[in-house]
């Protein structure tokens, strides 16, 4: 019975996400140049947690100062991350930095093209930067990556990339951590099987990077990694000790070089 009900999440939100997509696009083509999308992007969001069961908790929704952006940074276990993050700010928008893969991706590559997300050369670092200078402040919006580079499959963080760092300095836009915990257990890193359950996410204490230059990237990074790190340590306690030889075991060499 769980996976047929899991099934039946899964279906309802392919049918639901096409239709919400579609509103989000007409929105798009028929005032072109506004944010009026975000009439049919806050329900969707929301809508897709309720679909898959998801509980969220906020906290930490003090440190996002009204008529600041800022450069998000998160660590990512699960498709539901994305989600979760765009609730718990509401009414505040987020912009995503996204592989250029995904436009490809059928409805759903297109409404993210229209609507301005951020599509990146992940094996192309000059171009990658140059659009996300490109975009800078164009929007009033959160613009959220995850420097990880892709989902961990455990509780254990994967080596944290500097191009949002990079990107968070050389635009001087201040830096949000955040964490989000339990994704993993409603929807596993490569798997649609879905679980009711909670999910939390955390704001930290804003980065001020208005006197730091590209020579503080790296530091940036490391700072910010931490800051995430102590934050789930908080929410969920240390992660079993064979999660990090599991998560450590499957690193490619050049995974924290980018």
């Amino acid at each position: 019975m769980k996976l047929l009900a899991a099934y039946v999440r899964l279906i309802a939100f392919f049918i639901y996400s096409a239709v919400m997509l579609t509103a989000i696009m007409v929105y798009v083509v028929l005032r072109p140049g506004t944010d009026d999308y975000w009439i049919a992007a806050r329900p969707w969001i929301r809508g897709v947690l309720k679909i898959f069961g998801v509980t969220l908790e906020a906290s930490g929704l003090e440190n996002l100062a009204p008529g600041r952006n800022y450069v998000v940074m998160a660590n990512h276990r699960s498709q539901l991350d994305p989600v979760a993050m765009g609730v718990a700010v509401l009414p505040r928008q987020t912009r995503w930095v996204a592989k250029k893969e995904l436009r490809r991706v059928p409805i759903l590559g297109k409404a993210l093209d229209l609507t301005g997300q951020i599509f990146i050369d992940r094996g192309d670092t000059s171009s990658a930067v140059q659009e996300l200078n490109r975009h800078a402040g164009d929007r009033d919006a959160l613009i959220c990556f995850f420097p990880e580079g892709h989902r961990s499959s455990t509780r254990q963080m994967l080596p944290f990339k500097k191009g949002a760092a990079a990107f968070a300095i050389s635009s001087k836009m201040w830096v949000l951590p955040m964490a989000v915990s339990g994704s993993e257990r409603c929807i596993p890193n490569h798997s649609v099987i879905s679980t009711p359950g909670t999910i939390r996410v955390r704001l930290g204490k804003p980065i001020d990077t208005s006197a730091m230059t590209g020579d503080d990237r790296v530091e940036l990074t490391e700072r910010v990694r931490k800051e995430i790190q102590a934050m789930l340590l908080d929410l969920e306690g240390p992660p079993p000790a064979r999660e990090a030889a599991i998560e450590s075991a499957k690193l490619p060499p050049e995974a924290a070089t980018a």
